[in-house]
């Protein structure tokens, strides 16, 4: 097409099947963004524990993220397994508070049971979940980790006693830092069901 002596160059009609895929887009983006004060997302059907606070043992601060028990399996990459009982996992956050390394120890994080019971993690359990036994964490650091554990299908679980490192209390001190003899008591009522 030539105007006034300048050529500009001929460019091909949006075909009907583009105008369309970008009215959809538009629809679609549209629809996803809901900008009304409405009625809040409705609550998952799962149950779901609260978080803890923080407790600490040693240089180690324990922030259990979720506790939940009555499962009936565990399933990793390359294995899975059904309890004797019923397995119970709890997901818990660790930080270290102390500028020097410190190591957290998975057999140290006991589930407590009503009857005073106190069980150690299950260790085909973690294995099948990649979990680590222990965790040397970094000056300042944290981690988040799985603990996995097999108690008597009955068993009324109320919470999760954690146990931090019993170093020394600082760099030059030969003291060991502040800690719980037996840890620290973490009351938690667990979610049921997977």
């Amino acid at each position: 097409m030539v105007r006034a002596g300048r050529t500009t160059p001929a460019h091909p009609p949006f075909a009907a099947h583009r105008v369309a895929a970008l009215v959809l887009a538009a629809a679609v983006g549209a629809a996803g963004c809901d900008t009304s004060a409405g009625a809040p997302p409705s609550a998952s059907a799962r149950p779901s524990s609260h978080v803890s606070g923080d407790h600490r043992d040693g240089h180690l601060v324990f922030t259990v993220l979720s506790l939940r028990c009555g499962l009936t399996a565990v399933a990793g990459t390359h294995s899975e397994a059904q309890p004797d009982g019923q397995f119970c996992t709890a997901r818990l956050r660790v930080r270290n508070a102390d500028p020097a390394f410190h190591t957290y120890v998975a057999a140290e994080q006991r589930l407590v049971s009503t009857d005073g019971t106190g069980t150690r993690p299950d260790s085909f359990a973690m294995a099948v979940r990649r979990q680590h036994e222990r965790v040397e964490i970094g000056g300042h650091d944290l981690i988040e980790i799985e603990v996995w554990y097999d108690v008597p299908r009955r068993a009324r679980v109320t919470g999760l006693r954690v146990s931090g490192d019993r170093d020394p209390d600082g760099y030059l001190s030969g003291a060991t830092v502040a800690h719980a003899p037996d840890g620290v008591f973490v009351p938690m009522t667990p979610a049921t069901g997977p």
